[in-house]
C-alpha cells in the first residue's frame, strides 16, 4: 500500500513545523474534519463539510444518507463505507453515529461520535 500523507486535522505544530499524519491516521482525520465542518466555513471550498439540511428531517435514514454522500465525496482513500445513527435518548439535540469503512480493503475500526446538532 502506497502510504497517504497530510497535516494532522486539527493542525497542529511541533518544534516549528507543522505535523504530519498518516494512512488510517489521516483517513479518520478527515472524516471527522467533514462532519465538524458546516457550508461556507471554508472560504475556497463553500460545498466541504455537511450540507446545512443534513438535520432539517428526523429520519436516521435520511441523515446517515447525507452523512455518507457528504463523507464519500470528500474523503478519498475509503472503501466499503457505512454509515448507522440514531438520535440519542435523553439528550436534545445530539446525533450519534457509527462509521465503518475500509481502507485498501483493509477494515477499519468504526468511529463513534456524537454530533450536536
Amino acid at each position: 500500500m502506497t502510504e497517504i500523507r497530510g497535516l494532522t486535522y486539527p493542525l497542529q505544530i511541533s518544534k516549528g513545523g507543522l505535523n504530519l499524519s498518516t494512512d488510517a491516521q489521516l483517513v479518520e482525520e478527515r472524516i471527522v474534519s467533514v462532519l465538524e465542518t458546516r457550508p461556507f466555513e471554508r472560504i475556497m471550498r463553500a460545498d466541504y463539510g455537511l450540507p446545512d439540511e443534513t438535520f432539517e428531517t428526523l429520519q436516521p435514514a435520511a441523515i446517515d444518507a447525507k452523512i455518507s454522500n457528504a463523507i464519500a465525496e470528500q474523503v478519498g482513500s475509503i472503501q466499503d463505507l457505512s454509515v448507522r445513527g440514531s438520535w440519542t435518548q435523553g439528550e436534545q439535540g445530539i446525533y450519534s453515529v457509527i462509521i465503518s469503512y475500509s481502507i485498501s480493503g483493509n477494515p477499519q475500526p468504526p468511529l463513534t461520535l456524537s454530533l450536536v446538532v
